[in-house]
Parts: C-alpha cells; sequence; structure tokens
C-alpha cells in the first residue's frame, strides 16, 4: 500500500506543478501584454514631443539629441527601403 500512496502523492504534487505552471504561464503572459501597452504608451507622449519639436519650440539638449537620432534613424530606414526597392525592380 505504501507504494499506491507515494504514486498518488506524486500525482497529487505533478497536478499541483502542472496547476502553479499553467497560472504563472498566464501571469507572465499578462505582464507581457501590459508592458506592450505601457511602451506604446511611452512611444506615444515620445511622438508627441518629436513633434513638437519638429515645430522648432524650445526643448532640453537631451530631447533634442534624440529627435537628431531619430531622424539619423529615419534617413537610414529611406536607404534601406530604396536599396529594397531597387533590388525589387531589378528582379522584374
Amino acid at each position: 500500500m505504501a507504494f499506491l500512496d507515494d504514486l498518488k502523492t506524486a500525482a497529487t504534487t505533478a497536478g499541483k506543478l502542472s496547476k502553479d505552471t499553467l497560472e504563472t504561464t498566464k501571469l507572465k503572459g499578462e505582464v507581457v501584454l501590459e508592458e506592450r501597452d505601457m511602451n506604446r504608451a511611452f512611444a506615444k507622449i515620445g511622438a508627441y514631443y518629436y513633434n513638437i519639436a519638429l515645430q522648432g519650440l524650445d526643448m532640453p539638449d537631451e530631447v533634442k539629441d534624440l529627435v537628431r537620432e531619430i531622424d539619423e534613424h529615419k534617413q537610414r530606414i529611406e536607404t534601406l527601403n530604396r536599396q529594397i526597392n531597387d533590388i525589387k525592380d531589378n528582379k522584374m
């Protein structure tokens, strides 16, 4: 009977671990979604201040540096997209 008791205990423990794993996975998924939404809100704040900076309004130097960095990224993206289009055009 000790073997059956051990088997029952092991099954109960495994069931609890599976339930705990499932619950923590679900909660971790919710954390990821909350972080995504929070990052979207940060991005909206950034876009707002970026647009203000483009209007020439005075901004702290840190913000001006970030605006320049964004502009550099935008220029690089445009260059890469032109290269992509050139490759596509040559294939046709």
